[in-house]
């Protein structure tokens, strides 16, 4: 596998992630406003806070996922006598890894993003009590994204190795280990600005990939915070 392609974070000439701007066709909220102008304000200087982190990680992280996609691709093109799983391990490994830790930084920034405490101040905002603003739409487009990019390339992976068995016992737990920030940002972005993740929820919905998000609500303390934030009803939570 001569042109297996090996990544790095810090390279330059990376293409940018493709993230959606505010001309987006976005998915607005039926609800009337029931913010005041100070609360807004707040909120959404709290989400563009969330949004350019998010914007930043998916510039550094998308080529990644990219990359692990061409490489598993390349490694199933070859005839199967010139397949070495080996050398596909050797190359998707530091690709995941470098993964990982871009999301564990975005993560961490979210977390700092809320100085006030005021995640758990807001944690039983129901999701449709106001109208959308832009900000929180980029926010919503961005974060689409990254579980878009990032959820998408860890499922098809994983099925894609699974009749692989050393490369499964290899790279899948390091896939499940990628999905756990990834999980962490959802919930942290749900908690402080519950509105985004029913936007989220839409924009993936219209392109058949809802499913992306509903799994990672689903995994251990996010269905009960979508419950909370009143999002079961449109992940079919009862």
């Amino acid at each position: 596998m001569s042109d297996i392609q090996l990544g790095d974070d810090r390279t330059e000439q990376r293409p940018q992630a493709q993230t959606p701007g505010r001309s987006f066709a976005y998915a607005d909220s039926e609800a009337t406003e029931n913010r005041d102008e100070e609360q807004v304000k707040a909120d959404n200087e709290l989400a563009e806070r969330l949004a350019r982190v998010i914007e930043d990680a998916n510039k550094r992280v998308v080529p990644l996922t990219k990359m692990i996609r061409q490489n598993i691709e390349h490694f199933f093109d070859q005839k199967e006598e010139d397949r070495n799983e080996d050398e596909l391990i050797k190359a998707v490994k530091p690709l995941i890894e470098q993964s990982e830790k871009i999301l564990y930084e975005a993560n961490g920034s979210i977390k700092g993003a809320d100085p006030d405490s005021r995640l758990s101040n807001r944690a039983q905002r129901h999701a449709d009590d106001h109208k959308a603003t832009p900000e929180e739409q980029r926010l919503a487009a961005a974060l689409k994204v990254l579980i878009e990019e990032v959820g998408g390339t860890i499922d098809w992976a994983k099925n894609k190795i699974n009749s692989l068995t050393k490369a499964k016992n290899e790279l899948g737990p390091l896939l499940d280990a990628l999905g756990q920030p990834l999980t962490q940002i959802v919930g942290g972005v749900g908690l402080l600005l519950a509105g985004v993740l029913n936007l989220v929820g839409k924009l993936l919905s219209g392109l058949g990939l809802d499913g992306l998000l509903t799994g990672l609500l689903g995994a251990t303390g996010l269905k009960g915070i979508a419950k909370s934030l009143g999002l079961g009803k449109y992940f079919n939570y009862s």
